[in-house]
């Protein structure tokens, strides 16, 4: 045989063999967001840590669990973006009010992405009472739509969390000035001993970025939104 005979009988067996792995992925697990445009934002960055309990920094398991989500809806088909993909905060270096500046660039960001939600993606801290645990979800403030996200969001969080949770209508800046709907996650009180241990871990990371997605997908696949 010759070698260009070889080589071409050898690429049609290895194309045969990837179109049989992408028929079988593909009905094993349907794309069930895909097309779907969504917009994941990690609280804080950079400078601004977040929250902070015994050496332990939101900003860092914001931005771990937010890249996990993102990367689910890629492999999903989704076009799933983030308002930044590492330690940085989104401000000028010479803002006068860098805090200001970065909510208005996250705002910005989600605004002109063509994104049809958004989740934002933070942690929970109270020094005062380090039983208190668990997620907490919040919506917009006389917005149905996002209401609605919430509560589906919630749920498939109490479930995984054991916890029994209800949902809180706010009126935070990104809220207020983003034009699509969208969520604030509450991940967890690093000032639990329980929550602190699980939020800095990273199997447990993935798996609360699967329940995040559990919650957009149980939203969608239901056609509540």
């Amino acid at each position: 045989m010759k070698k260009s005979h070889f080589y071409y009988v050898l690429i049609v067996i290895v194309l045969e063999v990837v179109l049989i792995g992408v028929k079988h992925y593909t009905k094993s697990k349907p794309m069930s967001l895909l097309g779907i445009n969504f917009v994941i934002d990690p609280g804080h960055g950079g400078k601004d840590n977040g929250a902070c309990y015994k050496e332990v920094l939101e900003d860092e398991i914001n931005l771990n669990i937010a890249r996990k989500v993102m990367n689910m809806g890629i492999n999903d088909g989704a076009i799933s973006s983030l308002t930044r993909t590492d330690d940085y905060d989104l401000s000028s270096e010479n803002a006068k009010n860098h805090k200001s500046e970065d909510l208005k660039k996250r705002v910005d960001f989600i605004n002109s992405s063509g994104a049809q939600f958004f989740v934002s993606i933070h942690m929970n801290c109270y020094p005062q009472n380090e039983l208190v645990h668990g997620p907490m979800v919040y919506y917009e403030k006389n917005n149905e739509f996002s209401k609605l996200f919430a509560e589906n969001m919630m749920s498939v969080l109490n479930e995984f969390s054991r916890t029994n949770k209800k949902v809180h209508s706010e009126d935070f800046y990104l809220f207020r000035n983003t034009e699509i709907p969208g969520i604030l996650i509450e991940c967890g009180f690093i000032s639990n001993k329980n929550d602190r241990n699980n939020l800095s871990n990273d199997l447990y990371q993935q798996e609360f970025a699967k329940k995040i997605y559990e919650g957009i997908e149980s939203t969608f696949i239901s056609n509540k939104i």
